[in-house]
């Protein structure tokens, strides 16, 4: 059977909004949503709530693309890079899937999408 494409998800952050999430909740909910791996691929400079935010839009994307296999929580989801820069991601559950993701982000927001393909 050839690999076929079965999901696509996208999802679009406000950035302030995870900022004052993190400001109020702190350490509770970087915990609750990343793992030790992105949190610390993430350098705290200007750009530490865009990335935070571009990597929880690319989780919600992956979960949208998902939608039809079993439910996935954020912290089963890795969003890390590669050594160019390019996001990828790793799953804590074995799946036979492969995610192809594109985030970005601008000053106010992140974007991401997510296209799963059965392996």
């Amino acid at each position: 059977m050839d690999n076929m494409i079965i999901g696509v998800g996208i999802d679009i952050v406000k950035i302030e909004k995870i900022k004052s999430i993190i400001e109020r909740l702190g350490k509770d909910f970087l915990e609750r949503v990343f793992n030790q791996e992105e949190l610390e691929n993430i350098s705290k400079s200007k750009m530490y709530y865009q990335r935070l935010a571009a990597r929880f839009a690319a989780k919600e994307a992956i979960i949208k693309a998902l939608s039809k296999k079993k439910p996935l929580a954020l912290k089963d989801i890795l969003i890390l890079n590669k050594e160019n820069g390019a996001p990828y991601c790793e799953f804590k559950k074995k799946l036979d899937v492969e995610i192809f993701l594109s985030i970005t982000h601008i000053e106010e927001y992140a974007i991401a999408c997510a296209i799963a393909q059965q392996k």
